[in-house]
């Protein structure tokens, strides 16, 4: 029993990395079950075993998603006291693993949405609020500890923390990597500093 749920554990794990892949590739449009199956080797049966539908193969892949995005707030918090150091390091560790994948993760939300689906969009959203209610409770963290300034609305710059990745990998996929994306960022960063430190 163990070593099945194990397999099945890495042959998700394989159609999720397929799927990222060929939506990377193709757009999410044109990702279908036969062409995910035919890319790890399996036939589509086979891979209706786990999956039900194309939905079901996205919704995990916003899940999966989502927990990456949410281990690099636990990775960041390791052995930080200053809430204002912890941000930036989720920030880096962020752009650092965008840049390895070629800002898939955040091409992948994008081709999501695109689609159109009211409960996949509705899931993407929900995975988006609980990951910027982290953030804004390490502003609070911040402001308590007299780093961050107290009139600033943490609502409103937890939701810029999420967008100004989100806007700046977008504009660096569309330009075909043109730009170094942690110099860049360092700059940005540095605004948004600027912006929310405490006088």
């Amino acid at each position: 029993m163990v070593r099945k749920y194990r397999n099945t554990q890495v042959r998700q794990k394989q159609i999720i990395t397929s799927a990222r892949r060929l939506i990377f590739k193709y757009g999410s449009e044109h990702v279908t079950v036969r062409r995910i199956a035919r890319d790890i080797g399996i036939s589509e049966g086979a891979l209706y075993r786990h999956f039900k539908s194309k939905r079901d193969i996205l919704s995990l892949l916003v899940d999966d998603v989502e927990a990456n995005w949410l281990s690099d707030i636990e990775e960041g918090k390791t052995g930080e006291t200053s809430p204002l150091k912890v941000l930036q390091n989720i920030a880096h560790s962020h752009i650092s693993l965008v840049e390895q994948r070629r800002g898939i993760t955040f091409q992948v939300v994008a081709e999501i949405i695109s689609l159109g689906d009211k409960r996949l969009n509705e899931k993407i959203d929900g995975a988006i609020r609980r990951y910027t209610e982290k953030i804004k409770a390490l502003l609070a963290d911040g402001v308590r500890a007299g780093e961050i300034s107290e009139s600033i609305s943490l609502d409103a710059v937890a939701t810029l923390f999420f967008s100004m990745t989100q806007g700046l990998v977008t504009i660096w996929v569309l330009t075909g990597y043109s730009f170094d994306l942690l110099n860049r960022y360092g700059d940005v960063w540095q605004i948004f500093c600027r912006a929310i430190v405490k006088d």
